[in-house]
C-alpha cells in the first residue's frame, strides 16, 4: 500500500511514543496545521492497534471515543487506575469519562464482540442519587431506539455495584476532531443524518438537550452515531442551566421559558455553525460573557470567518440558531428537509432574521454617511432622498408580496398569478350566481368558494409554520379574496339580513344585497385579514386590511344616506362623512409606527393620503368648497357658461393640488419614516392636480381664451419648478400639459392651418435650446472658479 510520506512520518511518531510510554500521543496535536491528514492518520493508527492486539493480548491505547466529554487519550499519562471487573466481560481499557460515569472498552466473552460499558462513578459531593437518576434515564432513553445512528443499549445492570450500562462500542472519532478535513457537503450530510435521528427521538417523546460535536461519533464511512442521552427529557420546566454552555439555547438560560424540541434544533444549528466556521458562534473571556452573547443572539456570520462557506449552509445554521424559538425551524425534520435541498442542489427556504437585523445595522452607518455628504454639499438633496429610499427598500421582506419584494422570482409570479385567477374566477361565479341566477342553494357555493377558502387558509397556516412564508402569504391572500363573495351568497341563500327589493338607501339594491349583509361581510373579512396581517406581519395583508377598512366605512355610510348623497350630487356631505377616516388612518399609522410595525403603518399612511385627496376634491365639486369659504368666481364667467359652478370647482381643485404640494413638503421635512410614502405620493399627485382642472376647463371651450394662455404659462412654470424641488413628476406633468396647452391654443384660435403658429413654436424651441446652452456655459465657468 502506498502511503503519503508525511502521513508515514506521523505514524512513526505515534508508534515510537506508544512503545516508549505505553499510551498514544494526542493525534490532533500531531496534525495541527495539516487537517487533511487527521482522518487518514486515525485510520492508520486504528490498524496499528488491531495488529498490536493480535500480537499481544494485553491492553492497548485506543482512538475509539466514548460518550460525551470522553477524555482524550493523553489523559492516560496519569497513574494507571484499576480496571473494573464486570461478569461475563473482560475489561480491555478505559476510554474516557463523562459527566456521570466512566466508559470502558470490554470484550463480551460469550459473543466474542467488543462493547462499551458506562459505569457510574462515585460522587464525593454526595450527589450519587442524582447521578443514578440520570444514569437510568439515559439507559431507558437509549433502550427506546433501534436507529443505527444512535448508540444501541445491550444490557442494563442495576443490581451490580456500581450500576453498569452495556452498550454498543463505537469505533470512530469525535465529529469535532475530523470536521476540518471534510468537505462542506460531507459536513452537511452528517448533520442531516444527526438531525433526522434526533427528529425520530422527538417523535418518541425524548429530547437530547446536550447535543454537541463530542457527543457525535463518525466512523470511517462518515456515518454518525449519537451518544450520551443522560440529560434527555421532555419536561418543559426542567433542563435550565444544564448542559454544555456553548450549545445551550437562550431559553435554557431563563427559567420562565419552557424547553421543547426546538432546543435540540438550536444545538444542531450551533453544531453546523461550528463545523462550517471552525469555532463556536458565541465566545467570551468568562462564562458570563458567553451567556450574554447567547442571549443577544448576534453571532458573526460564518462566511465572515471563511469566505468559502456556502451561503445556503450559513442560512440553515443561523435559522436553526434563532434567538426566539418561534423563529427557528419548527421541527428537526424541517431542518433535515432544508439540508436535503442543499445536498440536492435546490434553493433552501431558510431566511434567518439576523440577515435583516445585520443588514439594518450596517445600512445605518451608510445612511449616516449620506446625511454627512448632504451636509457637506457633496450631493444634492434629491440624490440624498433617492439613496436613502434605496437603502430603506432593503428593509422589504422577501417573503412578503410581489409589490414590495426586493426581487422577482418565478415562484412569486406563479403564486400571485394564481391568486389573481382565483379572485377573478370567484367574481365570475358570484355574478353568475347572484346577478344571473344561474344557480341556487348553499351546497355549490360552499364547494366552489367556501371549501377553497378553508383549504387555502389551512394550507397557509401549515406552510407558514414550516417556514414557507412567501407561499403562505399568497395562499392567505387568495383565501381572503374568496371570503367576501362566499358570505354574500351564503347570507342571501340562508335569508340572513335580507330586505325587500324596494327598501330605501340600499347601496347594492340591484344585486339584492342589503347594507347589513354588506357590512357584516366586510366586517368579518376585515377581522380575518387584520388577524392574518398581525400574525404574518406582512405589507400584503396589511394593505388588504386597510382597503377593507375603507370599504366598511363606505358600507356603514349606506345607512346614513350615501346613495341619496350620490344621486343628489351632495358630494360635500360624503366628504364630510369621510373626513374622520383620514384622521383615523393617520393616527393608526403613527401609533403602529411607535410600536415598530412599519409594515402596517405605511399602508395606513398611504391610505390617509389618498383619503385626504378624495375628501378635499369631493368638497371642491359643484363649488361647495368656495361656497363654504364665501368665495365666488362668478365675475370671471361669461354669459354663455352652461355650468355656473364649474369655474369655482376647477379653481378649487387646482388650489387643492397646491395644498397637496405644501403638505408633501411639510411631511418630508417634519414627518416620520412611516409618513414618507404618503409624502412621496402627494408630491406626485400635486402637479397633475394643479394642471388637469385647467386642461378640462380649456377642453370645454366655454371660457375666455386667456385661460388657455394661463394654462400654458402654469405648465411651463411647473416644469421649471422641477429644478428647484428636483421633482421629475413636476417636469413630466409640466411637459405633458404644455403640449396639451399648445393643442388647445391652436384649436381655440383655428391656427392648425397657420404656418406662422408652427414657426413660432419652432422658434420657441430653438430659443429654449439656446438658453440651455448659455446656462451650461455659466455652470461650467462657475465650476472652474471653484
Amino acid at each position: 500500500m502506498n502511503v503519503d510520506p508525511e502521513l508515514e512520518a506521523l505514524l512513526e511518531q505515534v508508534v515510537a511514543h506508544h512503545v516508549q510510554h505505553g499510551v498514544l500521543p494526542e493525534l490532533s496535536d500531531l496534525t495541527l496545521g495539516q487537517p487533511r491528514l487527521a482522518f487518514p492518520l486515525r485510520a492508520l493508527v486504528q490498524q496499528y492497534l488491531e495488529v498490536t492486539r493480535a500480537l499481544d493480548d494485553g491492553p492497548t491505547g485506543s482512538v475509539a471515543a466514548g460518550p460525551a466529554n470522553a477524555a482524550a487519550p493523553h489523559e492516560a499519562h496519569d497513574a494507571p487506575e484499576a480496571l473494573p471487573a464486570i461478569e461475563g466481560f473482560r475489561t480491555i481499557e478505559r476510554l474516557g469519562a463523562g459527566g456521570m460515569g466512566t466508559v470502558y472498552k470490554l470484550l463480551d466473552l460469550r459473543l466474542n464482540r467488543t462493547v462499551a460499558a458506562k459505569v457510574v462513578r462515585h460522587d464525593p459531593t454526595g450527589r450519587s442519587g442524582e447521578r443514578l437518576t440520570a444514569f437510568f434515564r439515559e439507559a431507558r432513553s437509549l433502550a427506546l431506539f433501534s436507529d443505527p445512528r444512535i448508540v444501541q443499549v445491550f444490557e442494563v445492570r442495576t443490581d451490580s455495584t456500581p450500576p453498569v450500562i452495556i452498550m454498543e462500542h463505537v469505533d470512530g472519532f469525535e465529529l469535532g476532531r475530523v470536521a476540518a478535513s471534510l468537505e462542506f457537503r460531507q459536513r452537511a450530510a452528517i448533520v442531516r443524518d444527526v438531525a433526522d435521528a434526533i427528529h425520530r427521538a422527538h417523535t418518541l417523546g425524548l429530547q437530547h438537550r446536550d447535543l454537541k460535536p463530542s457527543n457525535i461519533m463518525v466512523d470511517a464511512a462518515l456515518r454518525p452515531k449519537i451518544l450520551d442521552f443522560g440529560l434527555s427529557s421532555s419536561d418543559p420546566t426542567s433542563g435550565h442551566f444544564v448542559g454544555s454552555l456553548d450549545y445551550i439555547a437562550p431559553e435554557q438560560l431563563d427559567r420562565r421559558q419552557p424547553i421543547d424540541a426546538r432546543t435540540d434544533v438550536y444545538a444542531l444549528g450551533v453544531i453546523l455553525y461550528e463545523l462550517l466556521a471552525g469555532e463556536v458562534p458565541f465566545r467570551g473571556v468568562t462564562d458570563g460573557d458567553v451567556v450574554e452573547a447567547i442571549r443577544s443572539g448576534h453571532p458573526r456570520l460564518p462566511i465572515e470567518v471563511d469566505s468559502r462557506i456556502p451561503a445556503a449552509l450559513q442560512a440553515i445554521a443561523l435559522k436553526a440558531m434563532e434567538r426566539q424559538p418561534s423563529d427557528r425551524y419548527a421541527t428537526a425534520r424541517d431542518l433535515v428537509l432544508d439540508l436535503d435541498r442543499y445536498l440536492q442542489g435546490q434553493p433552501v427556504v431558510a431566511r434567518p432574521t439576523i440577515y435583516g437585523t445585520t443588514l439594518a445595522a450596517r445600512t445605518r452607518s451608510h445612511l449616516d454617511q449620506i446625511g454627512e455628504w448632504l451636509r457637506l454639499k457633496l450631493i444634492y438633496p434629491h440624490e440624498a432622498a433617492e439613496l436613502q429610499s434605496a437603502y430603506r427598500r432593503l428593509d422589504a421582506r422577501e417573503d412578503d408580496w410581489i409589490v414590495t419584494s426586493r426581487a422577482l422570482t418565478s415562484s412569486q409570479i406563479a403564486l400571485y398569478l394564481g391568486a389573481f385567477f382565483l379572485f377573478a374566477g370567484s367574481l365570475f361565479y358570484f355574478v353568475a350566481h347572484r346577478v344571473y341566477d344561474a344557480a341556487s342553494g348553499t351546497f355549490w357555493p360552499f364547494i366552489v368558494l367556501g371549501a377553497p377558502f378553508l383549504g387555502l387558509n389551512f394550507a397557509g397556516r401549515r406552510l407558514y409554520r414550516r417556514e414557507h412564508q412567501a407561499v403562505a402569504v399568497a395562499f392567505y391572500l387568495a383565501g381572503a379574496s374568496l371570503l367576501p363573495l362566499f358570505l354574500l351568497i351564503w347570507f342571501h341563500e340562508t335569508g340572513l339580513w335580507v330586505v325587500p327589493d324596494n327598501a330605501p338607501g340600499q347601496l347594492l339594491a340591484e344585486a339584492s344585497i342589503s347594507n347589513r349583509q354588506l357590512q357584516v361581510t366586510i366586517g368579518l373579512s376585515l377581522a380575518w385579514a387584520g388577524w392574518l396581517a398581525l400574525r404574518t406581519q406582512t405589507a400584503a395583508l396589511s394593505t388588504v386590511t386597510t382597503v377593507l377598512a375603507w370599504m366598511l366605512a363606505i358600507a356603514i355610510l349606506g345607512d346614513f344616506g350615501l346613495r341619496d348623497w350620490l344621486s343628489d350630487g351632495r358630494y360635500d356631505s360624503l366628504a364630510i362623512a369621510l373626513a374622520p377616516l383620514v384622521v383615523a388612518y393617520a393616527t393608526a399609522a403613527l401609533v403602529l409606527e411607535r410600536r415598530a410595525r412599519l409594515w402596517f403603518a405605511r399602508p395606513l399612511a398611504i391610505a390617509a393620503a389618498l383619503a385626504l385627496v378624495l375628501v378635499v376634491d369631493l368638497l371642491a365639486l359643484d363649488g361647495r368648497l368656495f361656497h363654504y369659504a364665501g368665495i365666488s368666481t362668478a365675475r370671471l364667467q361669461g354669459p354663455n357658461v352652461t355650468n355656473s359652478t364649474l369655474l369655482d370647482t376647477l379653481t378649487a381643485l387646482s388650489l387643492n393640488g397646491a395644498a397637496f404640494y405644501v403638505i408633501a413638503v411639510l411631511l418630508e421635512r417634519y414627518g416620520t419614516p412611516a409618513l414618507a410614502p404618503a409624502a412621496h405620493l402627494l408630491s406626485i399627485i400635486a402637479p397633475f392636480s394643479v394642471l388637469e382642472p385647467l386642461a378640462y376647463l380649456n377642453e370645454r371651450g366655454e371660457y375666455s381664451r386667456r385661460f388657455t394662455w394661463i394654462y400654458l404659462g402654469l405648465a411651463i412654470a411647473i416644469a421649471l419648478l422641477s429644478q428647484v424641488r428636483q421633482r421629475k413628476s413636476f417636469y413630466y406633468a409640466g411637459l405633458l400639459n404644455a403640449g396639451l396647452a399648445l393643442f388647445f391654443i391652436a384649436d381655440r384660435y383655428d391656427w392648425f392651418d397657420r404656418i406662422g403658429w408652427a414657426l413660432t413654436v419652432l422658434a420657441a424651441g430653438l430659443l429654449a435650446l439656446g438658453v440651455g446652452f448659455l446656462l451650461d456655459l455659466r455652470e461650467r465657468r462657475s465650476r472652474q472658479l471653484r
